[in-house]
């Protein structure tokens, strides 16, 4: 029989590979789309962060992990060890309020055209990538805590205020450092989670109210447009249900953790299982929803064949 953690390896290794494969096809994709059409929209500039973010995560994590868990122990030293993990936690956090700021974005869009919420929208769209900057700086002040206490496993038994990723360890001072950094993690995906799941109730409102409406007023034009709405805000739905499941559960172990004050490899391997699972489902979602990307998938597919029938 096979050893549990060349299980666990596997396992790792094949969401790695398949998220890696997915994120790339999103980004190049939405590159191919911007190289063409000479522009971006506002959207698609929040979903190629996010799906950049998801690549690095499966990179910094999902590559070492399987490495780890196929039995490659001494990894990184105390340096590599920090820039790794402090890379990862940064990107996590900036997956979660990418996804966070697509949902809230989609539900200004949606909003009824008033006066005010037009104008909301212009500023909205004309400033999206200030926004993007300003989450990417916030992400990255709330993981400096990786630098300063991020340590190589090698070496070094697990210690009280530990938290461990395998090849790394956080190894945290005292009681109060501990509980400081991981009810402050634990706050901060909680109040996105939370704006994310308000964001999309309100959007599945709006569909609900829309399919009530009668179909028949409407012209062929307004109803494709509407239509192409429909299949984003079902897109950002889907991500954000999916989402706050697999935080919230990931959440409920962070939380346990912080409160029973010690590590358990089987609560670590939920989270990371969670993490990774976002990141390799996610360019999934964008592919299903999204016919620009599907039309370009189509597109690279029949460049290949025929290239394919022109060496043949």
């Amino acid at each position: 029989s096979m050893d549990p953690e060349t299980v666990r390896g596997a396992g790792y290794f094949v969401i790695t590979i398949i998220g890696i494969i997915g994120n790339v096809v999103i980004l190049t994709s939405f590159s191919h789309i911007a190289y063409q059409e000479r522009k971006i929209m506002a959207v698609e500039k929040i979903l190629v962060n996010l799906s950049g973010a998801n690549l690095i995560i499966l990179v910094t994590r999902g590559l070492p992990l399987s490495l780890y868990a196929f039995g490659l122990r001494n990894l990184f030293n105390d340096l590599c060890c920090k820039i790794i993990s402090f890379v990862h936690i940064s990107f996590r956090a900036l997956s979660v309020a990418l996804t966070c700021l697509l949902s809230c974005f989609q539900s200004i869009m949606l909003a009824k055209n008033s006066p005010k919420t037009a104008k909301l929208k212009v500023k909205l769209q004309a400033h999206i990538v200030p926004i993007l900057s300003l989450l990417f700086i916030f992400c990255i002040l709330c993981s400096v805590d990786m630098i300063v206490f991020c340590i190589s496993s090698y070496n070094v038994t697990v210690l009280e205020y530990t938290d461990t990723m395998g090849y790394c360890l956080e190894v945290y001072p005292n009681a109060v450092m501990f509980h400081l950094v991981g009810y402050g993690i634990f706050a901060r995906d909680f109040l996105f989670v939370f704006l994310m799941a308000l964001a999309s109730s309100y959007i599945l409102l709006v569909l609900y109210r829309h399919g009530k409406q009668v179909q028949g007023i409407r012209s062929a034009e307004q109803n494709r447009e509407s239509t192409a709405e429909g299949q984003a805000a079902k897109m950002v739905v889907t991500l954000v249900t999916f989402y706050a499941t697999l935080f919230g559960i990931d959440n409920i172990v962070w939380f346990y953790q912080t409160i029973s004050e010690h590590m358990i490899s089987q609560e670590f391997d939920t989270r990371t299982l969670i993490s990774l699972l976002y990141a390799a489902v996610f360019p999934l979602v964008i592919i299903v929803f999204n016919k620009k990307i599907q039309n370009k998938i189509k597109y690279f597919v029949s460049l290949q064949k025929s290239e394919l029938s022109l060496t043949e």
